[in-house]
C-alpha cells in the first residue's frame, strides 16, 4: 500500500520545514485541509506553534475536527507536533479552559503548575535530553536514536495528566519533568520540533513515515 502523507494546513504551524523534512526521506507529501483527503491519509501530520484557543478555533471553522477523529479511527498514524501534541488530547488552561481534539484523554497547563511554589522562567527554549524513566518502555518514533540526543523545544504549556495506558517519555526544565514523546496505538505526540532539531529530529521523523 502506497503512503498517503498529509500536512494539516490550518493556518497555524511550520509547515514548509515539515513538507521538507518528508522530501529529504525521497517521500511526497500533501499539505491540505480538504477533509476526504485528511480521512484517506495513511499518515497524517498535525503541526502547531500559537495558541491552543486559536487553534481548535481554525480547526473547528475548518471542519477538521471530526476528520481527525475518522482518521483515528481508520487506524491512521497521526503525529502531533508541539502545539500540535497538545491539541490532540482533552483539554488545555492556555488563556482560557479550552477543549481539544480529545484523540487521547488527557489535559494541558502551563509549566509552572507542575510544582507549586516554583518560579520558572517562561518558555521553555533551547536544546533539551529526553529521559526514559521506564527502562522496558519503547516508543517506535525513537528507534535507532542515541539516548544522549537533544532536541529544540519552545512552549510554555505541557501535559500533566492522561490516561494511564498512554506511552511516555519525558524531558525537563528547571527540574520540571514533563512529557516531551506521547504514543497511544496509532497517536504520536512530540512535544518538541523534530523538523527543527538535526539528524535525530529526521530520524524520528524517518520512524514515523515507516509506521
Amino acid at each position: 500500500m502506497s503512503k498517503k502523507i498529509t500536512i494539516i494546513d490550518y493556518g497555524v504551524g511550520n509547515i514548509l520545514s515539515i513538507k521538507n523534512a518528508i522530501s529529504y526521506q525521497g517521500l511526497k507529501s500533501v499539505v491540505t485541509n480538504d477533509n476526504k483527503i485528511i480521512e484517506n491519509s495513511t499518515h497524517i501530520i498535525l503541526p502547531g506553534v500559537g495558541a491552543y484557543p486559536l487553534a481548535m478555533k481554525k480547526l473547528k471553522n475548518l471542519k477538521l475536527i471530526d476528520s481527525l477523529k475518522i482518521a483515528k479511527h481508520n487506524g491512521t498514524f497521526i503525529l502531533g507536533i508541539c502545539l500540535g501534541m497538545q491539541l490532540l488530547f482533552s483539554s488545555s488552561d492556555e488563556f482560557e479552559s479550552t477543549e481539544g481534539l480529545n484523540l487521547i484523554e488527557g489535559n494541558i497547563a502551563k509549566l509552572d503548575k507542575f510544582k507549586k511554589n516554583l518560579n520558572i522562567k517562561l518558555p521553555n527554549i533551547g536544546w533539551r535530553n529526553l529521559k526514559n524513566n521506564q527502562k522496558d518502555l519503547k516508543i517506535n518514533i525513537l528507534n535507532n536514536i542515541p539516548n544522549n540526543s537533544k532536541y529544540y523545544f519552545i512552549h510554555s504549556h505541557a501535559l500533566i495528566k492522561c490516561k494511564k495506558n498512554v506511552k511516555i517519555v519525558n524531558s525537563s526544565y528547571q527540574n520540571i519533568e514533563f512529557p516531551a514523546v506521547i504514543n497511544l496505538n496509532n497517536i504520536y505526540g512530540c512535544q518538541f520540533h523534530p523538523e527543527k532539531s538535526r539528524t535525530q529530529g529526521l530520524q524520528i521523523i524517518e520512524n514515523f513515515l515507516n509506521l
